[in-house]
This record gives structure tokens, sequence and C-alpha cells, in this order.
């Protein structure tokens, strides 16, 4: 068996990308974009590629591919370029259909750098500038930019007016970043700006006395029969097959790339004793988690859900010890979401499924050894490479190993849902 220390032998030569995707939404809170964060390998310490040996458009074209697998072809994928990539013209590398080439704030506004941004949008790529606050310094550079980020967050209405008001004077487009809740969400959309990106778009507002409505009870009833202990096989075969829509999602799940089958299944029993308990069981809770509600912000939290619960499923499994089973860590990645996608408070929906005491209450919050690895794909998501590192580190977890699994994990949630019908 292979060790948490050990890199696989196939993969001596893998080159670890990692990644982290933040969605951006629009008025209508459908996601319009994802900003993409680059961590180029184990030792880069930052998400910028700033390192002489790693500032190259082959690691950042590769870990755009990575990332860009999980996503709708149809929306753009905002990244970071530091100011050497924007001299050397490695932006050329990247498709100027999807791009959007974000400009830190940390780069010098030279004349050679206006030059450059120049030459990059005349071919034809989305300029956006990163963090404005009204600083000095981007005289030359807002003309150029097609969408301003400002970061509104702990910034009075008064200046946000005016910033938003002197932006608009150039005909670009307003993304208000760090929007934590819905009256700042509300009061940047009344100063024209267009798109959103921040913690609102996660945290679902709490309304405190409210019943969790009968469809969803249902929904909730059928994850508790699945968490428990044990339950029918020959009863969840019964349900299935009762609704064509996810028979046939079963069909084509199973007989996707992700099995190597020499022929096609032809059958719900058929797929069932093929999947094995344990996979149909977590198969079906994925169904169940991505059809909760087709919002655009709530499809959102269910790729996340999947992805986490399949990337943490993947990592117990390095584990000698076993002191974290693979299906506990797999159902706190799933439900680790679950008050977006159902819009209630985390601790009432609880009460209805049998869950682990430990793996409860990390989704509650509350630090336990299973709150530590929740905490790590949650690091992942907002690219905190220094805690990541330090985590798998600890733990004697490869960090290529990580990087491959968490891969592994983007590809198989897209598979998956593929078959929704939605616009994954």
């Amino acid at each position: 068996m292979t060790t948490a220390a050990q890199k696989p032998e196939a993969q001596k030569d893998h080159k670890p990308i990692f990644v982290a995707r933040q969605p951006i939404f629009d008025v209508h809170e459908k996601v319009w974009a994802y900003e993409l964060l680059f961590r180029s390998s184990a030792q880069a310490k930052t998400a910028a590629v700033t390192e002489d040996d790693l500032a190259t458009a082959s690691v950042i074209a590769d870990g755009f591919s990575l990332a860009f697998s999980g996503m709708d072809k149809s929306r753009k994928a905002f990244i970071n370029f530091p100011q050497r990539l924007l001299l050397d013209g490695s932006v050329y590398a990247l498709p100027k259909e999807i791009c959007v080439v974000e400009v830190l704030e940390t780069i010098t506004p030279t004349p050679e750098m206006v030059a450059a941004l120049r030459r990059i949008k005349e071919h034809g790529y989305v300029i956006a500038l990163d963090d404005y606050v009204g600083q000095p310094g981007f005289e030359d550079i807002i003309p150029l930019a097609d969408i301003v980020k400002v970061e509104v967050l702990g910034m009075a209405p008064e200046k946000l007016k005016f910033i938003s008001a002197d932006l608009r004077r150039h005909g670009c487009r307003l993304l208000a970043e760090k929007v934590e809740d819905r009256a700042t969400y509300d009061l940047t959309k009344s100063f024209g700006f267009s798109l959103f990106q921040g913690y609102f778009f996660s945290r679902p507002e709490m309304v405190t006395g409210s019943k969790v409505p009968t469809p969803v009870l249902a929904k909730m009833r059928l994850l508790r029969a699945l968490t428990g202990e044990d339950f029918d096989v020959r009863e969840l075969s019964q349900v299935i097959s009762s609704d064509p829509s996810v028979s046939y999602r079963l069909l084509n799940f199973i007989n996707s790339a992700a099995f190597s089958l020499r022929s096609n299944i032809q059958s719900i029993q058929q797929a069932l004793t093929l999947l094995g308990k344990q996979q149909i069981k977590q198969w079906f809770l994925a169904v169940i988690i991505s059809d909760f509600d087709s919002s655009s912000k709530v499809q959102e939290a269910a790729f996340t859900s999947l992805q986490r619960a399949r990337y943490l499923e993947s990592m117990a499994k390095l584990l000698d010890d076993r002191a974290f089973p693979p299906e506990s860590l797999f159902l706190m990645g799933l439900f680790s979401r679950l008050d977006v996608l159902l819009g209630q408070p985390m601790n009432k929906l609880l009460e209805n499924i049998p869950l682990d005491k430990e793996v409860e209450a990390a989704l509650l919050s509350k630090p336990t050894p299973y709150w530590s690895w929740l905490s790590l794909v949650e690091d992942i998501e907002i690219a905190n490479w220094e805690d990541v590192e330090e985590f798998l580190e600890t733990r004697g977890l490869n960090q290529e190993t990580s990087a491959i699994n968490y891969t592994e994990s983007i590809g198989w949630t897209q598979t998956l849902l593929k078959y929704k019908g939605g616009d994954f």
C-alpha cells in the first residue's frame, strides 16, 4: 500500500499545479466568470508567479487547462498577471475569447507597462485592474481597463460613490470585491456595479424561526436514510428505477470515461451491482445534492460540495492509521455547503441527519480533528497556499499527490454534473 509520504511511481514526473477557483456573479446572481488563482509548485509561497524559473506562459497555460476542465466554456476566466509576464508577452499563450487579463495593483505603471497593456488590448483581450481603491498612479491604465475591481470591504459609502462615479466616466465595467452581505451587494448595485465577488454569494442569509419546506424535508429524509449505518439496496434500486431522469443519469455516469468498461451497462440492477454499495450511496447522495436548486448560486455550491467530498475521500485513503474513514470525510465534504444549498441554518439541518459527532461539530465550525480537514479544502479554494503546505507536511502527505487528487476531483465532479442537464 502507498504510504502517505510516498509519491506514486507513475506520478514521479508529474508537475503539480495547485489552483483555486472563485466565482464572479452578475446582477442576476448568476456565475459570469471565475477568478483562477495558481500556485505553480509546492515551493512557491504565493499565488503570484514571480520566480524566474516559474514565470513562464507554459506554467500558467498548464494551470489554466487544469482549472478550466471544471468550468462552463462560455464563462470568462480572470487570471492574475504579475508585471514581468505582462511585459514579456506571456498573455498571448492563453485564448483571448476566455482569458481576462487581471492587472495586479502591485505593478509599476511605467510608460513601458502602459504600452504593453495597450498592445494586449489591441489583440482583443479583456483587461481588468485589480484591487482599486482610488489610489493615485493608475490614471493612464484605467482608460485601458474594461473592468475595474474595487475592494469595497470597509469602504465608506461616500467614498465608494465617488470612486464608482469617477470610474464610470471611463466607460469601464465595475466589479465589487469582498462583498460580504446583502446590504453591501444592494449598495454597490445602486452605484452602478454589475459584477460581484465575495462571501455574500457563499453564505445564505439565515431566517430565524423559518420552517424547512416540505420538498426539502423529503430530500432530508432520503439523506438521513443514506447516511445511516445501513440502507436497503433493493429499496434504493426501486427509487432510482421509478425516476427516468435519475435512471438516465446513473447509466450515463457509469458508461462514461470514469469507468473502463468493455461493454455498456443496460439496466439499473446491473449498474448497482457493478458500482457496489458504497459507491451507489455516494453517487445517489451527489444526485440529491445537485438537485436541491437550479439557481446559479446554489449550483456553484453543489459543485464545490461534490468536489470537496471527492478530494477529501481520496486524501483519507492515503492515511495508514485510518483515523479518518474515507466515507466520513466524503460526507463531511458533501454536506459542508448544505446551508447554502438549502438556505437554512446548518445546525437546524443537521438535526435531520445522523452524523458522527465530530463530523457534525466540524460542520458547525467547532474545532475538531475533522474541522482541520474542512479547513484544508477551504484554504485551497481561497489560495491560502502556506496553510495548505503546512497541513500536508504536518501529516506526512505528499503535496504532488494532493494536487493530483484535487485535479481528479474536478474531473469527477464535472462528469457527474454534466448529466444533470444544467449549465455546468
